[in-house]
């Protein structure tokens, strides 16, 4: 009767050794110059992140991991420097990575995983086309002239280059619309703001990923969180379309500067006219969007080195608790115009605006006309060089 029960139980923990070995993914490799050190592994979401393990390197650089996986992922192997590999990984792949700690984020290769070398290629790609575009706004910095007819050929070399970059992105998706890694291709950014498909007629890649996905692989994670974020994203063109009837329709033609008036943080109001003469940033922001808060620190430097010449940034925050958006503005010394109605989502000039994300901004020049919308870093500042 025993033995009866050993033959069983036998082949029953084989089958299970069997389908726990399908699903064990294993990523070694190897990091020179980056021995002795702990690397974060991340599943990465469309919006967010989940840290899964951590890698620690021998003294060579070289490690192992060895993780249990349902479904295909995303993941990024982070150092700690924050520089990032990105990977797309199904389970019972065995990945191998080599790199090295000084180029970390795109001088790596890799083996073992098809999905993992599309994006690979992805990242190289978009690193090419950031260099070319830093290479011209350098250029724009070296002339001092804004009448200097070289100017126009380097707006024209940056424009199209961002429009190669499209055509790249939108080819890629096209022939491996059936790939994850088409996923990663809808979400890349030229920076921290500016994606590649970001607008509203580029939803129809979107949805057609969602919907070619989802035959295939119908109840993974990353699939279904694509399409509720396709969802979100229609409902905010929706918004947006709703608002522009009711501009169109009001009974005033609306021209130049849409006025606001807006209590400071003394509770006095301030008009945004009151600012004619000067070039104005017109910059959306919520306390509780790290986003938004990051970027405007990222602003002070800019301010600092344009307010003396007639540059303003009128800080309109989208909050509905007062302590909160004071100690934020204290706390982070933001030395600017801050306003807030304090009725988000309630609120007068985010309508006015159009305001569909954080954060948003909006260039005014001198004439009190709406030049440009989103600008940050030295895009920004190759305008204000211009307008100032």
């Amino acid at each position: 009767m025993r033995r009866s029960i050993r033959l069983l139980i036998i082949p029953i923990l084989t089958i299970l050794m069997m389908a726990c070995g399908r699903n064990a993914t294993e990523i070694a490799g190897k990091i020179e110059g980056g021995g002795n050190r702990i690397y974060a592994l991340e599943r990465l979401d469309v919006n967010r992140t989940v840290l899964v393990d951590s890698i620690q390197t021998d003294k060579s650089g070289d490690f192992d991991l060895k993780l249990r996986q349902e479904e295909p992922a995303l993941f990024i192997l982070k150092n700690e420097d924050g520089n990032i590999i990105n990977l797309l990984m199904s389970p019972g792949e065995q990945v191998r990575i080599d790199a090295t700690w000084d180029n970390f984020a795109s001088g790596y290769s890799l083996e073992g995983s098809e999905e993992s070398e599309k994006i690979r290629l992805l990242v190289e790609h978009m690193s090419r086309t950031r260099n070319d575009l830093d290479s011209l706004l350098s250029l724009v910095d070296a002339i001092d002239d804004p009448e200097d007819p070289r100017m126009d050929l380097i707006k024209n070399a940056y424009a199209s280059t961002i429009i190669k970059q499209k055509r790249f992105t939108i080819r890629f998706i096209v022939e491996n619309i059936s790939s994850l890694s088409s996923i990663y291709a809808l979400y890349q950014k030229y920076d921290s703001q500016n994606p590649v498909l970001g607008e509203s007629s580029d939803l129809q890649y979107f949805k057609s990923v969602s919907d070619s996905l989802e035959v295939r692989y119908p109840d993974i994670a990353l699939v279904q969180s694509l399409k509720a974020d396709i969802a979100q994203k229609e409902g905010e063109i929706n918004t947006a379309f709703k608002v522009e009837k009711l501009l169109e329709q009001a009974d005033e033609e609306i021209t130049g500067l849409l006025d606001l008036k807006i209590p400071d943080l003394n509770g006095d109001s301030i008009t945004l006219s009151s600012l004619e003469g000067d070039v104005i940033l017109v910059y959306f922001w919520a306390s509780e969007n790290p986003a938004s808060v990051e970027s405007l620190l990222r602003m002070r430097s800019t301010y600092q080195k344009y307010h003396d010449q007639g540059f303003e940034i009128y800080a309109i925050s989208l909050d509905n608790e007062r302590r909160r958006w004071v100690q934020s503005v204290d706390y982070n010394e933001f030395d600017w115009i801050n306003v807030s109605e304090l009725t988000y989502p309630d609120s007068r000039a985010n309508l006015f605006y159009n305001v569909t994300s954080l954060p948003s901004n909006y260039l005014i020049n001198r004439e009190g006309d709406i030049i440009a919308k989103n600008l940050y870093g030295k895009t920004l500042e190759t305008w204000l060089d211009n307008l100032l």
